[in-house]
């Protein structure tokens, strides 16, 4: 049974009981008073009749004195209040008395008995009136009339029994039927009276609960914040609420009676509330629409509107119910938040904007700083301590080369634009090219390297992001480590198919509060240290990591080392190849002249610094090329020479290398290759390219190997 329901049965039982004690004690001045009345009209009528006169006596001090108990009693609990009057203690006091009562009533047959008939009749009609009057005081608990009746009657009928005469012998036998009544009478009139209570208990309980559901209804509707508004079918105003006159302006007394149209539209709005209006002849209720309005001072403010016909018995529309709601601030949020939305997405672009040129701009005197430091050192006449220098510039040229690749990515990663490869890569091609590419660092930081590069089996990723993201777990190994450390990679196949990698090192560690933070941008794991760093690796590599849809983490213990992992979908349990690109060295700084002599490159190139240093490489790589300063330079020398190679920067006056690429294929030219050489390094300007027509992109700074494997590619 619902609990609500149980608590309410045992209130309405509680106020029952309550009323039913209360009409009891109620009754008891009347009762009493009339008691006491006709037991002085019995004792004076029986004095000087009865058997013993002293036995009169004693009955009337006792009926008096029961009487007086009872009349304190009964004024005690008129003083108390209610809760204390629910007491059962009341009710087990008022039904002793009442049996006492009967028993003292029952005794006077015995202690006035007069041996003359006619008194002991009197005694017989008054006790039987007075039982009859019970009737009317005691009913409202049927247990009060019997302990009255029951004690009075048979102690009456013992006394005719006493006597065994045969007129007393009937008398008896109509007692035992009058008892018999009066005690049928008593419980139908407690029962009905029962149900009375009850009733009207009821009654006053759904009446307060209606009274009190109009008092919610009246406080809500005129606390609320939304409008209440009802009008009828002339669209006349028949309710307007608190909430109704300050939004819109209008009192209730100037509101009521007017046209809901002329109070609240404006001009604007006659086109939605048109189609309003139509859905509710459709008897369809609205909700949720948002109209702008007018208040009565002519200023706009945006309700959210919901409202619903009010139909007859025959169902026709009678009258409209609405509510309104004050959007105006959320609407002014709505439109502040579009505003925003559209200066970041300005600030965005401007910020890709700056970016690309950074790229550009930064780009373009690296390419010549790297360039012509790869060409030093492939000179045979340079002293140790020049190739020391150079070896320095290269070395400080490829860090601020890693900071301009690592904030591009940040960047490409922040707006979505960096694009992956997702394929099967083998752990053992990877890991191979990796150990061969931060060996050199292991060697100078005297460091044991431990990377299986038979490892069997591979992971689903991007080949290039997953290198990128181990040589910067190994690197950190390396850079942070200790003297004489040692720094191991190797795989482990968990369950579910997932693939764990793990960089190990024998470093200083990381504390926990380091932790915590070591995969934000620009964090340094020390930055009183010199080492060397941008801050941004690890954050690059989780959201690398993340995009391949895998996981990154780290375990470090400070002064032992550090266990850097990431997890990505793969298997361990499969061993197979994939065909690599010629990734051939150059070695002993010896570079060959001979087998491409007889190719002839188109350069196009505007900037003088970047003219000298690509002709350098293509002569170092053993190509004869020559030059054009910009695009239309390099169309007109296409007219009168068949080349078989076109290298062009993107940027260039005159003619772009875009519009030149466009250009050779619009005149049918399908089959030279065109090499895009761009400070560019953005995805998009890639894509670009090969729209034009151009077969390859080439980023400077120019790597010599990079530009050997392209032109080897390409000229066969």
């Amino acid at each position: 049974m619902d609990s609500s329901k149980t608590t309410s049965s045992d209130d309405l039982d509680r106020h029952i009981r309550l009323e039913e004690i209360r009409l009891l004690y109620g009754g008891t001045p009347f009762s009493y008073t009339a008691s006491i009345v006709i037991a002085l009209i019995i004792y004076s009528i029986l004095s000087g009749h009865t058997v013993s006169q002293q036995n009169l006596n004693l009955w009337l001090f006792i009926i008096l004195s029961v009487l007086f108990i009872r009349s304190i009693d009964s004024y005690r609990f008129s003083k108390r209040t209610k809760q204390q009057q629910l007491d059962s203690s009341w009710r087990t006091r008022f039904f002793i008395g009442t049996g006492i009562a009967g028993f003292c009533w029952g005794l006077l047959p015995w202690l006035g008995y007069s041996t003359e008939i006619e008194y002991f009749s009197f005694i017989l009609v008054c006790l039987v009136g007075v039982v009859a009057g019970s009737l009317s005081t005691l009913s409202y608990r049927w247990e009060t009339l019997a302990l009255f009746l029951l004690p009075a009657s048979v102690l009456l009928i013992l006394r005719l029994l006493v006597e065994d005469k045969n007129f007393f012998t009937a008398t008896s036998f109509v007692l035992l039927v009058f008892i018999f009544f009066s005690l049928s009478a008593g419980r139908k009139i407690f029962n009905n009276t029962q149900q009375n209570i009850r009733l009207r208990f009821e009654a006053d309980s759904r009446e307060r609960a209606i009274e009190l559901m109009h008092q919610k209804q009246a406080l809500h509707l005129q606390n609320t914040p939304l409008a209440i508004i009802e009008f009828d079918i002339d669209l006349n105003v028949t309710e307007w609420n608190r909430a109704a006159e300050n939004i819109f302006g209008y009192s209730h007394d100037e509101a009521i009676g007017d046209n809901i149209m002329r109070l609240v539209l404006s001009r604007d709005s006659s086109v939605e509330a048109e189609k309003l209006w139509q859905r509710l002849l459709n008897h369809e209720a609205v909700t949720g629409s948002v109209i702008e309005n007018k208040t009565k001072s002519k200023e706009t403010v945006y309700c959210e509107w919901f409202v619903t016909p009010l139909t007859d018995e025959q169902n026709e529309i009678v009258g409209i119910a609405a509510m309104a709601l004050d959007i105006s601030d959320k609407k002014q949020n709505e439109l502040a938040i579009i505003k925003s939305k559209e200066e970041a997405e300005k600030a965005n672009q401007a910020k890709s904007d700056f970016l690309s040129s950074m790229s550009h701009e930064l780009r373009t005197p690296l390419n010549a700083i790297l360039g012509f430091t790869q060409l030093l050192k492939y000179e045979k006449n340079l002293t140790e301590k020049q190739q020391s220098h150079i070896s320095e510039i290269s070395n400080a040229g490829n860090l601020l080369l890693e900071l301009v690749n690592q904030i591009l990515d940040l960047a490409r990663i922040e707006k979505g634009h960096l694009q992956l490869s997702m394929e099967k890569v083998m752990l053992s091609d990877c890991f191979k090219e990796v150990r061969a590419m931060i060996s050199p660092l292991v060697e100078k930081n005297n460091l044991s390297l431990d990377i299986n590069i038979e490892t069997s089996g591979y992971v689903i990723a991007d080949y290039t992001r997953l290198k990128q993201v181990m040589l910067n777990l190994l690197s950190n190994a390396i850079k942070y480590n200790v003297k004489n450390g040692s720094v191991q990679m190797k795989a482990l196949q968990k369950e579910n198919g997932i693939v764990r990698i793990s960089v190990i090192d024998s470093g200083r560690g990381i504390s926990q509060k380091q932790l915590q933070e070591i995969f934000l941008p620009f964090s340094r794991l020390n930055t009183a240290s010199n080492i060397e760093g941008t801050g941004i690796g690890l954050s690059i590599s989780k959201q690398l990591v993340e995009m391949m849809n895998g996981s990154i983490g780290v375990s470090s213990t400070p002064n032992e080392g550090s266990d850097f992992w990431i997890e990505l979908t793969g298997n361990l349990n499969i061993a197979s190849t994939i065909e690599q690109e010629d990734k051939t060295p150059l070695l002993n700084n010896t570079l060959s002249h001979k087998a491409n002599a007889e190719h002839t490159i188109l350069v196009a190139e505007d900037n003088p610094t970047n003219q000298i240093l690509i002709m350098s490489q293509l002569e170092a790589l053993g190509y004869s090329a020559e030059l054009a300063e910009n695009g239309q330079e390099a169309l007109n020398m296409m007219v009168n020479t068949d080349y078989q190679l076109l290298l062009t920067d993107c940027n260039m006056p005159l003619v772009d290398g875009y519009r030149l690429a466009q250009t050779i294929r619009d005149r049918g030219n399908h089959t030279l290759p065109i090499i895009a050489l761009t400070a560019d390094a953005f995805p998009e300007k890639k894509a670009e390219c090969l729209k034009a027509g151009m077969n390859e992109q080439i980023t400077k700074p120019v790597d010599l190997q990079t530009l050997r494997s392209t032109l080897k590619k390409y000229l066969v």
